[in-house]
């Protein structure tokens, strides 16, 4: 008898020790396996991502209220590990001592601080520097989304119709957050100096150097291409573009003939003893006019060799005027005597934009033509200053953002080939548009390989109905229950319940989203929504927006265009002088140049 109640109590205190955590961690296994089984013929695979999925991609660690979280997933698991281990060989009176309980919970805490802080300073921090903020989601608590820095060089794009937060809400938060970081950015502004005036301030703040390009603004800087190191060949691609090999015979050959003659003109003018000379509107001028002015000046330059190259180009006279012209039209820009100014002397180093942070503001206002045709010039040099080393690390300088607001209303035919390649260099694209059918500027190939290389897509309200399809075949269908009944009056009722597909987002539900949301579509993770945050609304951005900045100049003279009187050839009549530049330009004229 004493045997039997022996064997009893023996079970008891064995299933109550070891073996029942065994038990319950059985039990609890079998349903999260029978509740992740999926269907066998892989029907409704689409889905939202899930809470750790959004956190562990998405999630910055370093900051509340992940670091909340973080504390108390790690102090609850010490304390679990401690319980555990005390109830193995106490059993239920483990818990009969309420002061050892607290000792154990304050002891977890403070180990758990500990852990937190060691993590923080060997992987959270390195992992705050440089995110993109992408919106705030409630999990719990509310929590900021941001992309890390190495997602960034994979380049974003932003989609929505007008006044739906692409500025507000992925714009000036994001530049005031690098305001914080360690980077540069070059931004493309269309509504002059908005940008400068917002977020300005917040780099100021930092001790950090704002440049405002705006030929039309006093602060505006210098810049010249022939006064650098950059090869000929660069800057004829710089301000040519590209070959269109499409073309036909006759196109090709006057393209082949305006390059070959444009380099030999740069060549000339960067021959003038006036270091002044020395620029692209000047070679403006030269083609200006015409013939008879660029014979005289190649026959006064002393380089015999630049003078025989010329001598090939002369035996063609009859056709050297429409190739002239070509020339003319693409440099049409430096007409404007501002934008002749802002290109006349090399105040701004490119280089720089790698060395330390700065925030470069391209001015690109819609109303006039010619400035953004100037933008467009210096997007191109930034480009191929960063082709000059396409493979950078973190010893080789600071990373580089580009943030392209309405970019499609440049044209930067290397904007594909820059997207394939910027990566490697540690740069990062944001382009900001309304709709698909906005790029017809690009080859279609182009358009593939720019969204191609875009990892990360944040759609607004109002997404032209061919995105919104896509978006809704790429995020698959779900699984809904179909419940019917059937009545007969020989077998009664008979119910059948049964599951159909459905699509996860329709487009419908995608172009009609409710205004302030976005829709995150990343690479590697099932969509999510998000909230967008407001640098007007948000706390943390509304007090950094609007605060007094000074633009950097190197060079504090005010910029005048260069004059073609001075230019010193002997012997002869003086060419004509260049057409009066007054400090106030009029209004821009004629409209964009086809093919730049």
């Amino acid at each position: 008898m004493m045997e039997e109640k022996m064997n009893e109590f023996e079970s008891i205190r064995l299933f109550s020790d070891q073996y029942f955590f065994l038990l319950v961690g059985a039990l609890l296994l079998f349903v999260f396996v029978m509740g992740a089984r999926r269907n066998s013929d892989g029907r409704g695979t689409g889905r939202y991502a899930t809470a750790w999925e959004i956190l562990s991609r998405l999630g910055n660690w370093a900051r509340f209220p992940l670091s909340l979280y973080a504390v108390i997933a790690i102090g609850a698991g010490l304390s679990a590990i401690i319980f555990g281990w005390r109830f193995s060989r106490e059993g239920l009176s483990a818990w009969m001592h309420p002061d050892q309980t607290v000792i154990i919970l304050t002891v977890s805490l403070t180990v758990a601080l500990l852990l937190y802080w060691i993590l923080l300073e060997r992987f959270f921090i390195q992992r705050d520097k440089n995110r993109f903020i992408l919106g705030t989601k409630r999990i719990f608590l509310p929590v900021t989304l941001s992309l890390p820095e190495k997602d960034r060089f994979e380049h974003i794009r932003v989609q929505g119709r007008a006044g739906t937060g692409k500025t507000d809400g992925y714009m000036f938060p994001q530049l005031i957050e690098d305001a914080s970081g360690d980077c540069s950015a070059v931004v493309l502004d269309v509504k002059s100096p908005e940008a400068f005036e917002a977020i300005g301030g917040a780099w100021c703040a930092k001790g950090k150097k704002i440049i405002l390009f705006d030929p039309y603004h006093p602060d505006c800087p210098g810049f010249e291409l022939l006064a650098s190191t950059t090869g000929l060949d660069r800057i004829e691609e710089v301000v040519l573009g590209k070959r269109n090999t499409d073309a036909n015979d006759t196109s090709i050959w006057f393209d082949l003939q305006e390059r070959r003659l444009f380099r030999l003109m740069c060549q000339l003018v960067m021959g003038y003893k006036d270091p002044r000379q020395c620029c692209l509107p000047m070679v403006y001028q030269l083609a200006l006019r015409g013939v008879l002015a660029l014979e005289a000046a190649v026959t006064y330059c002393q380089d015999p060799l630049l003078q025989g190259e010329f001598e090939h180009q002369f035996q063609n006279k009859p056709r050297l005027p429409d190739i002239l012209s070509g020339i003319l039209n693409k440099l049409d820009l430096f007409s404007d005597p501002k934008i002749a100014a802002a290109f006349s002397r090399p105040d701004l180093d490119l280089d720089l934009l790698f060395r330390e942070p700065i925030l470069l503001i391209i001015a690109s206002p819609h109303s006039n033509p010619k400035a953004r045709l100037a933008a467009s010039l210096l997007l191109r040099a930034i480009m191929m200053r960063v082709y000059d080393r396409p493979v950078r690390t973190k010893e080789d300088g600071l990373p580089l953002f580009f943030y392209l607001d309405e970019f499609y209303a440049l044209h930067l035919p290397d904007l594909a080939d820059f997207a394939n390649t910027a990566r490697s260099a540690r740069v990062g694209i944001v382009t900001y548009l309304q709709a698909e059918e906005q790029l017809t500027r690009y080859q279609p190939h182009e358009v593939v390989s720019i969204a191609v290389n875009t990892k990360t897509e944040v759609a607004l309200q109002g997404c032209d109905l061919p995105s919104c399809k896509r978006l809704s075949e790429l995020y698959g269908k779900c699984l809904i229950r179909d419940k019917r009944i059937a009545r007969s009056w020989r077998r009664g009722s008979v119910t059948t319940t049964a599951y159909i597909e459905k699509p996860l987002l329709t487009v419908d539900e995608i172009h009609n989203m409710p205004l302030g949301t976005a829709l995150l579509n990343i690479g590697g993770l099932h969509p999510v929504w998000a909230k967008l945050v407001s640098s007007y609304k948000t706390r943390r951005f509304k007090r950094r927006r609007g605060l007094p900045v000074e633009a950097y100049r190197p060079v504090m003279q005010p910029l005048t265009p260069p004059s073609y009187r001075d230019l010193d050839l002997p012997g002869g009549d003086p060419l004509p002088p260049s057409p009066s530049s007054s400090t106030s330009p009029g209004p821009p004229r004629g409209g964009e140049i086809v093919g730049w």
